[in-house]
């Protein structure tokens, strides 16, 4: 099976940013996903309703049934989660399937202010993991070090990542992306075109005054919202960024709850939702892991317990999300143990 392995590399603390074949899985899922995401060289953050095929979803869970620690069932197992337990996918072809923990009968609930999109950038973070903070900082030093852009949008980038002070994190390494957007959409001019004079084709940009007021920085304008929307859309419209953007996702969060949840039954049950949590909050997600040798649904409960204990509200909203891809893979596997394929 052909692999897709890119080159990027970057640094963030003591978190190293594998290549090679640890950062790699199958180019059909890949492509796959790219689809479901409606994915194009010429796309904008405007898409909505984004689902995963049904067909796709059996796959990746037959290929894990069957081969449980290779590496590419392991990063298709990531996708999954990530796109349906965390992003608010849905599920394409959904007749015959259980009930949906989230009551929406598997339908997608993205949309222009809700969810995760592949080109994301115009509100709440970049690419389908909203990336903020020291996840954006790293991933515009990276853009900034592609001797493609000109230099003028190299310093530009580099300047948001390092020489700004952002109010709401206390981290030298972090970009805060609400500071970003609210020097643009709290300022004036306010720019509708790139800086190559292409027009944004993102949702009406508008914040209210306690939006404006909590996320000002005198530090950055207008100008760099302008930089920051060309160089991020720029990026999210080719395979390589998006493969970027995915793999740090995997390295950073469901490789980490891959090794640190225990083993044994409901094992990657449990990392769906330890990566999810550990997307939010890497210090709740270790405090969140299950002791050994309970149920499958101890595990879950022990997880959701412990988000739920960190932030009742988050838990409360995002509860029957992260439970989707639980449901669907205990459902699916228990199909495959019908047909004598041996899920674990």
């Amino acid at each position: 099976m052909m692999r897709l392995v890119l080159g990027a590399a970057g640094l963030l603390g003591s978190f190293l940013f594998l290549t090679g074949p640890a950062g790699a899985w199958s180019n059909e899922v890949f492509e796959d996903y790219l689809q479901a995401g409606r994915w194009s060289e010429s796309a904008d953050d405007n898409a909505s309703g984004e689902s995963l095929p049904l067909s796709l979803v059996e796959a990746i869970v037959r290929r894990y049934c069957e081969k449980p620690t290779d590496a590419d069932a392991l990063d298709g197992m990531g996708i999954f989660a990530l796109t349906v337990g965390a992003a608010n996918w849905g599920i394409a072809e959904a007749d015959g399937l259980p009930s949906d923990p989230n009551k929406r009968r598997w339908r997608s609930t993205t949309g222009a202010d809700a969810g995760k999109h592949l080109m994301s950038y115009a509100i709440g973070g970049v690419g389908i993991s909203h990336g903020d903070v020291e996840d954006l900082y790293t991933f515009l030093l990276e853009l900034a070090g592609r001797n493609a852009l000109p230099e003028p949008q190299r310093a530009g980038l580099r300047k948001l990542a390092r020489e700004v002070k952002y109010r709401g994190h206390a981290l030298d390494t972090a970009v805060v992306y609400d500071e970003v957007r609210a020097a643009g959409v709290c300022k004036s001019p306010k720019f509708d075109t790139d800086l190559n004079g292409e027009s944004f084709t993102h949702r009406p940009q508008s914040a209210n005054a306690s939006y404006c007021a909590a996320r000002y920085n005198n530090a950055i304008g207008p100008d760099d919202w302008r930089l920051f929307r060309t160089t991020v859309r720029q990026a999210l419209r080719t395979k390589d960024d998006q493969a970027w953007l995915l793999r740090f996702w995997l390295e950073k969060y469901w490789k980490v709850s891959l090794a640190k949840v225990r083993s044994g039954q409901g094992y990657i049950e449990e990392v769906m939702v330890n990566s999810r949590i550990r997307n939010s909050s890497p210090a709740v997600a270790g405090n969140a892991i299950a002791p050994a040798g309970v149920s499958p649904e101890d595990r879950i409960a022990h997880e959701l317990k412990a988000y739920g204990d960190w932030k009742r509200a988050t838990l409360k909203r995002r509860r029957g999300t992260m439970l989707r891809p639980v449901v669907l893979y205990r459902h699916l596997a228990g199909k495959l143990r019908e047909t004598g394929v041996a899920c674990p």
